[in-house]
């Protein structure tokens, strides 16, 4: 399962109010966690990015096949003899095959555009994540205090050692 995706039971999540070296190991756990997760997302997009280079390159690759087969056809109905004979019947059969690869072109050309647009909709752009990689680093989690350290300093009790 992707990991934008990754169900999270819900006892396991992160609570940042606690006391002890228990909660800081939590939230190095949990700032692991998030990490590999925007390494998984940035895999994931790089992947994407690939995939869209390919949609593009073989668009234009049909684009080309369809001037060929479109010139090829024109061609076709320039030589059409005026009787009828057996160019007619050639020229039929030639005319099926263009067809037929028109309608595949067609096809795949439909498939890919789902694609491209399901890509569009389902995952994160760069700057969607080089934004939320903003915010997280902007609010450095692992640098927060606890419920229980702010009452110390706030009552005079010395610090507690951090580990």
């Amino acid at each position: 399962m992707p990991p934008h995706q990754r169900h999270i039971p819900p006892g396991s999540q992160m609570s940042y109010t606690g006391t002890g070296s228990g909660n800081q190991a939590q939230q190095g756990a949990y700032a692991t966690r998030v990490n590999s997760d925007i390494t998984a997302l940035n895999s994931s997009i790089l992947l994407i990015s690939q995939k869209i280079k390919y949609l593009v390159r073989n668009e234009k690759i049909l684009g080309r096949n369809l001037l060929v087969v479109n010139k090829k056809l024109k061609d076709v109905q320039e030589s059409r003899l005026p009787g009828g004979g057996s160019a007619s019947a050639g020229f039929e059969g030639s005319l099926s095959s263009i067809s037929t690869k028109l309608d595949e072109m067609q096809q795949r050309l439909v498939s890919l555009e789902s694609e491209v647009e399901n890509i569009r909709q389902n995952y994160a752009k760069a700057e969607q994540l080089s934004e939320m990689r903003y915010v997280i680093n902007a609010i450095n989690p692992l640098e927060f205090a606890t419920l229980k350290d702010v009452q110390d300093m706030v009552s005079g009790k010395p610090a507690r050692g951090k580990k």
